[in-house]
C-alpha cells in the first residue's frame, strides 16, 4: 500500500507536470484497476485527471478506461488493455499494444490521426472505429478493426498493403500479415458504442469468440 508521502509526491509531480506542458485531455470516466505511467511513475487513475502525450495506460481484468482528447476525440480502452499516447498534435499517434480500444475522432481538417499495433497502422481524419487483439493462432496476435462511422484506412507494417475499410465493414489481420476482405461481420452488431455513462452502460462485453465464428463463413482473397 502507498503510504501518504509517497501519495503526496506523486501528486506533486502530477502538478509540475500541469504547469509545465498543455494538458492534452483527461480521465473522464473509469471503472476497476486502471493505472497511468508517466515520467518513469505509475499511479491510479482518477476522475478528471490531466493526460498529457507519452502517458501509458493500463487497465486490468474487469476494468475500463474513457479518455476525452483535446479537440481530438474520445477513447475508450476494454480490459486487459495497454495503450500509449504516443504523440498528440496536428498529426497524432496512438499505440495499442495490447488489448482492445474503441476510437471516436473527430474530422480532421488538417494533419492526422493514427492507432498503430505491431502489425498494422489505422489511419482516419473523422470516424468511430474498433481495435481489438484476438488469439496467436500461428506465430503473432490477430488484429480485428470494424468501423461503426466513417472509413478507416489500414496498412500492414511488414508488407505496405493496404485496404480501405468503410462504415459497416469489418477486418481481420491474420496473424499481422494478412488481410481479410472488407466485410460486414455479424458479431460487430454486439458493440456497445456509448461513451457517456449518462446515456446508459458504457462497458462492453462482446466476446472475440463470436469475431471467429462469423471469421468462418467468409472467404479469403
Amino acid at each position: 500500500m502507498k503510504t501518504r508521502a509517497t501519495i503526496t509526491f506523486i501528486i506533486f509531480l502530477i502538478l509540475i507536470h500541469t504547469t509545465i506542458y498543455a494538458e492534452d485531455g483527461t480521465i473522464a470516466y473509469f471503472d476497476g484497476d486502471v493505472t497511468v505511467q508517466r515520467d518513469g511513475s505509475i499511479f491510479d487513475a482518477e476522475f478528471g485527471l490531466p493526460v498529457f502525450q507519452g502517458d501509458i495506460f493500463e487497465t486490468a481484468k474487469d476494468s475500463l478506461l474513457i479518455i476525452q482528447l483535446t479537440n481530438k476525440g474520445e477513447l475508450k480502452l476494454k480490459e486487459n488493455t495497454l495503450l500509449i499516447l504516443e504523440k498528440v498534435s496536428t498529426d497524432t499517434s496512438i499505440v495499442l499494444n495490447k488489448g482492445s480500444v474503441f476510437s471516436r475522432v473527430n474530422k480532421i481538417v488538417r494533419g492526422s490521426f493514427s492507432i498503430r499495433t505491431p502489425s498494422m497502422v489505422a489511419g482516419v481524419r473523422g470516424t468511430e472505429f474498433f481495435v481489438a487483439y484476438g488469439r496467436t493462432i500461428e506465430t503473432e496476435p490477430d488484429v480485428w478493426l470494424c468501423v461503426n462511422e466513417g472509413s478507416v484506412n489500414v496498412e500492414l507494417s511488414k508488407t505496405g498493403e493496404s485496404v480501405l475499410v468503410k462504415e459497416g465493414e469489418g477486418i481481420n489481420i491474420l496473424s499481422g500479415s494478412k488481410l481479410t476482405k472488407p466485410v460486414f461481420y455479424p458479431w460487430t452488431e454486439e458493440l456497445n458504442w456509448n461513451n457517456d455513462p449518462g446515456k446508459g452502460s458504457v462497458r462492453d462485453v462482446t466476446n472475440l469468440d463470436s469475431a471467429y465464428e462469423d471469421l468462418l463463413d467468409q472467404d479469403y482473397e
